[in-house]
Order: structure tokens, then C-alpha cells, then sequence
């Protein structure tokens, strides 16, 4: 169980990192590009809407919910193991 945890967090990342700033990888939450250390949610979406750049929201939309839909892989098998352990 504790190396699903660890891999949670990591699922949220992506080896490319986000645009403009590819040392940023995780996916979820990062400073803003405009903003300095201003936290954004979800920052490639956010910030190419933002920019009104739709191609680049569209493939951001389609980067964010591949790992989303790992982490929620993740976390359904977590689910399953811990059911395997009730008493």
C-alpha cells in the first residue's frame, strides 16, 4: 500500500512537463507562467484558455485526463486491496 502512495503522486506527473516550462511536471497543480508563484489548478488547460489558445487547451484536456484516469486506476486497485484485508 505504501508504494500505491507513492505512485499516486507520481501519476500525476508526465515526463514531458507542461508547455513553455517542461522542468513543471506535474499535471495538476504548478505555478502560473503569468502569474510567478501564484498556484494554478490544472495549469496547461487553465492557461490556454486562458491565452485563448484552443488547439493547446484541447491537448491539454486530452494530456490532463490520460493521467487522471491512471491515478483513478490506481486508486481503484488500492480500493481493491484494502478490501482483501478486511477483517
Amino acid at each position: 500500500m505504501n508504494r500505491k502512495l507513492i505512485d499516486s503522486e507520481r501519476r500525476l506527473t508526465t515526463e514531458q512537463g507542461l508547455l513553455r516550462r517542461p522542468w513543471y511536471k506535474h499535471m495538476i497543480d504548478a505555478p502560473g507562467v503569468y502569474s510567478g508563484y501564484g498556484a494554478k489548478t490544472i495549469p496547461g488547460v487553465r492557461e490556454a484558455i486562458e491565452q485563448k489558445h484552443w488547439d493547446e487547451a484541447n491537448s491539454e484536456i486530452t494530456r490532463v485526463s490520460t493521467v487522471l484516469e491512471n491515478e483513478a486506476a490506481l486508486i481503484n486497485s488500492a480500493a481493491q486491496e484494502l478490501e482483501q484485508v478486511k477483517p
